[in-house]
């Protein structure tokens, strides 16, 4: 089947390069800044309320973490930990592994793009592993005047794509940034759930091997409070289930 106008928008945080690593790096930073003394330091409970914040925040935890330990410090800690993270970008990014298959075979019957906040050396990441050049429209945050949850950086998408939003479809693992924004710019959305065992990151620091845990037990977002004007139009849980949730998504009513 020949590639045709219609086209994908990829997110890349946990589907092209996995999120995992820069999330415990995050929580380590929390723990260091915090005081010795506070109660809430204590390793035990710090765990729990990490795990409790995931649960009931899922990709804001960080920040809920931040404001719940720091308190007036937060929004100090939160800078140096955006320099920190920056700092060790190429330490802590891995890609995803199956992402590079999937992709290969869709770009074989569809057009594809990436809609993302991320730095530019995300860029230099994925064609280093010989991604990029399969993507026609490439919108990062850090390089146009727009970002997620905004619909403006996806109109600009759209606008570079030069394709109506009925013909376009948003792939990516977050209800805020990506499925929502996406469905009120018109557009089809697909929610991909990768767990971490699919993702396969392996920490071998101890910091990473006593969170990783808390991330296998992560459940997939819900969207029951969502409008339905606003939910995925179909979901997959693993690379195995896409197929049949593109085509879900293709075939569903606007």
């Amino acid at each position: 089947m020949p590639r045709g106008s219609r086209i994908i928008f990829f997110d890349v945080g946990n589907v092209l390069i996995d999120d995992d690593p820069f999330l415990c790096e995050a929580f380590r930073l929390i723990h260091r800044a915090m005081p010795t003394e506070s109660p809430r330091s204590r390793m035990d409970r710090f765990l729990g309320d990490v795990d409790r914040a995931l649960r009931s925040h899922g990709h804001l935890a960080v920040e809920r973490m931040g404001n719940r330990c720091l308190r007036k410090q937060w929004p100090r800690v939160r800078k140096g930990i955006h320099q920190e993270l920056a700092r060790q970008w190429w330490r802590l990014a891995r890609g995803i592994p199956g992402a590079f298959e999937v992709v290969k075979t869709l770009h074989e019957h569809f057009r594809l793009g990436i809609i993302a906040n991320q730095p530019p050396q995300a860029l230099d990441f994925l064609e280093r592993q010989g991604l990029l050049s399969l993507f026609d429209v490439v919108i990062l945050d850090s390089q146009y005047p727009a970002s997620k949850p905004g619909t403006a950086i996806y109109r600009i998408a759209l606008e570079e794509a030069r394709v109506d939003p009925p013909e376009s479809l948003m792939l990516g693992d977050r209800l805020d940034n990506d499925i929502i924004p996406a469905r009120r710019a018109g557009m089809r959305a697909v929610l991909l759930w990768l767990n971490s065992t699919e993702k396969a990151w392996k920490p071998l620091d101890h910091w990473g091997q006593t969170m990783h845990p808390i991330l296998e037990r992560l459940p997939a977002p819900r969207w029951d409070k969502i409008p339905p004007q606003e939910r995925p139009l179909a979901m997959a849980r693993g690379w195995a289930e896409l197929e049949a949730a593109l085509e879900i998504a293709w075939e569903a009513e606007l």
